[in-house]
């Protein structure tokens, strides 16, 4: 039988049977369900590292256990910010350079060729997709990750990071 987790423990919620004790409340007496975190964010290996920080940002937490079957690993925001260098070379500032480059390289073959030549309209061509990669890349991930947290927040209403305070 696979354990599948239900929730996850934080140092937080250690630090908190320390705070029962200390308020006469017995900590043998305590489950560890009555302080977890609930529902647990359950992370797939072949999600991207920016889909899960960003799933991490939105839920306001800090690791969750990678799973496939069974327990995996256990992936944090350390891991997310010392082991990937989408923080330093995000894609939409790669995909900037390259429409940058690009530019540069219509301008020069339209001023050897002609702005009128074959190859003037195709350079400016790779210039527009790219553009058009860059504004899909922006938007795609800004709706993904909204939709991804409203969907969990829709089957975890009760979640502390899905309450709307009014």
């Amino acid at each position: 039988m696979t354990m599948m987790p239900m929730a996850s423990l934080s140092q937080k919620q250690i630090f908190f049977l320390y705070k029962v004790a200390a308020y006469g409340k017995d900590p043998k007496q305590l489950r560890v369900y009555e302080i977890m975190s609930k529902p647990c964010i359950i992370v797939d290996p072949d999600l991207s590292v920016e889909y899960v920080a960003r799933l991490f940002a939105n839920a306001t937490i800090r690791r969750g256990p990678v799973i496939q079957g069974k327990l995996l690993g256990v992936i944090s925001i350390t891991d997310i910010l010392t082991k990937s260098d989408f923080v330093e070379t995000p894609k939409m500032l790669v995909l900037e350079e390259r429409i940058e480059k690009a530019i540069a390289e219509a301008r020069a073959i339209c001023t050897e060729q002609g702005a009128y030549s074959k190859a003037c309209a195709s350079a400016w061509d790779e210039v527009e997709e790219l553009q058009a990669e860059a504004a899909h890349q922006k938007s795609e991930t800004m709706v993904s990750a909204k939709i991804s947290f409203e969907e969990y927040c829709q089957e975890n209403p009760a979640a502390p990071e899905c309450r709307n305070p009014k």
